[in-house]
């Protein structure tokens, strides 16, 4: 997907919950399992793609519970749109998409996660694609 360019990129959340289960005692490493799936049910409505994405995000140990679902909404060529939507909806979303959606989602979250008196301990951007599977990420607050 080299020389992409949209006309619009915006982003619609339709469901933001997040919960602090207690305060964090002091000293307190806290590590994040994070879990962004976009897709696969990508619609083309002309030149417009819509891409539904949910994140769930749970800390260790038990401090907080984040949770949001949405939609990137790209608006663009009718060809490239649709190339989109057939990558996402196979499964294989294109690495600018991935991430659009995780710099607007983890924004969003170190957001929720300041409201709730919890320092901001996630990434704005994602991380590279390199981690071996099985890798987890830890992240401290």
């Amino acid at each position: 997907m080299s020389g992409v360019s949209f006309k619009a990129v915006g982003i619609r959340f339709d469901y933001l919950h997040a919960e602090r289960l207690q305060l964090i005692p002091p000293q307190t490493q806290v590590a994040f399992n994070v879990n962004l799936v976009i897709g696969p049910n990508a619609i083309v409505r002309g030149d417009i793609v819509e891409i539904p994405f949910s994140l769930a995000a749970s800390s260790n140990p038990s401090i907080v519970n984040i949770s949001i679902r949405g939609a990137l909404i790209i608006q663009g060529d009718p060809r490239q749109v649709e190339d989109i939507a057939k990558s996402v909806n196979s499964g294989k979303s294109p690495q600018i998409i991935q991430m659009m959606i995780g710099q607007y989602v983890f924004f969003e979250v170190n957001l929720l996660l300041k409201e709730l008196g919890i320092p901001p301990a996630m990434p704005i951007a994602p991380l590279p694609q390199q981690q071996r599977q099985g890798e987890g990420t830890t992240m401290y607050a």
